[in-house]
């Protein structure tokens, strides 16, 4: 929807709200046109977010790029030998695993995030129903493996569209959808919130806890909660390996703990003053409909002036990509490139 007020976050935003009367959560929709969960990976890596939000960082974040994340590669797509289904699966995972492992390593030694993935997909982007569920089985893999919170939209209403053909919930044409589905979506994430609050799954898989000192002393002396993700799952992640790959993962966070000092920084989210985390002075996210090349060219120039800093070899560059229309980036044309 092209109204934000619109869209299924809002209207999640309206009913938590009115369900317990008060204005208990706010929620940002970061969400980009025709971009999928690499953009998000850098937004959340690079704490690419609103002034008010990037002073503390947000609680939960959900992921719902499924539409986008399910479009079959453009090379394969016009192969009638491709395997659409499992090339889908694997993009999704390995772009929702790089999502995921952003998020829950976004809020240095602190408490991390509640990742929430929303699959809000129901097709109709290849000939396939199994390629069109691939990102549902990605997602659902995934959820398991990190101990994330998924929700599919497409579960709850996929009897309804696919056995009964009723275009309530879906649109059989393209992937966008009217209302009543964003009002769905609304309420089935919800719903599985209250259900989550109500029976409160363990996750210590995911989020172990520790006693270690990292001096080799008295090991009781600094308990400490401390992040521990478990190794990537991939297709090279074998049975044979996976106790060395454990092994290697929980040394990774032991490093990781000493090396950022938690152990003098507050790990419960309590108020304190955070550090920047973002790297960049300057940082966007390119959106369709927003900057064209005139005004790419003049917020360079302008950024350039002001900072003293001449910008050599690099140009904005518009090119027409199948599918979303014209693509407009700033590129190096040189190896010897320098911008500031």
């Amino acid at each position: 929807m092209q109204n934000f007020n619109c869209a299924w976050p809002m209207r999640l935003q309206l009913l938590i709200n009115q369900f317990f009367d008060m204005d208990l959560v706010k929620v940002y929709n970061l969400g980009v046109g025709g971009t999928n969960s690499g953009v998000a990976t850098n937004m959340v890596k690079y704490w690419m977010y609103p002034t008010e939000l990037a002073k503390v960082g947000p609680d939960v974040v959900v992921n719902s790029y499924s539409t986008n994340d399910s479009l079959p590669p453009w090379d394969l797509k016009d192969d009638p030998n491709a395997d659409l289904a499992t090339a889908v699966l694997d993009q999704a995972r390995n772009g929702l695993q790089q999502f995921i492992r952003a998020a829950l390593t976004s809020n240095r030694c602190r408490v991390p995030p509640l990742v929430v993935h929303v699959d809000d997909y129901l097709g109709p982007q290849q000939d396939s129903l199994l390629g069109d569920m691939s990102y549902n089985t990605a997602m659902l893999q995934l959820a398991k493996w990190y101990d994330t919170f998924a929700i599919s939209y497409g579960e709850v209403v996929r009897d309804i569209a696919w056995l009964l053909g009723d275009s309530t919930f879906s649109n059989k044409k393209d992937v966008h959808f009217s209302n009543w589905a964003h009002q769905t979506i609304a309420w089935s994430f919800g719903f599985a919130s209250l259900e989550l609050l109500s029976t409160f799954c363990d996750d210590g898989f995911a989020r172990a806890v520790y006693n270690f000192n990292s001096t080799g002393g008295d090991h009781n002396k600094i308990p400490k909660y401390y992040l521990y993700l478990p190794p990537p799952l991939t297709r090279e992640l074998l049975r044979k390996d996976v106790e060395d790959k454990y092994a290697e993962a929980l040394k990774s966070a032991q490093e990781s703990y000493v090396a950022m000092a938690c152990f003098n920084k507050t790990t419960g989210g309590d108020g304190n003053e955070l550090e920047d985390r973002s790297p960049c002075i300057v940082s966007w996210i390119a959106t369709p409909g927003g900057y064209g090349v005139p005004q790419i060219s003049h917020f360079m120039d302008r950024h350039s002036k002001n900072s003293g800093v001449p910008i050599r070899g690099w140009k904005t560059e518009n090119q027409l990509a199948e599918g979303w229309g014209n693509k407009i980036g700033w590129v190096a044309t040189q190896s010897d490139e320098q911008q500031r």
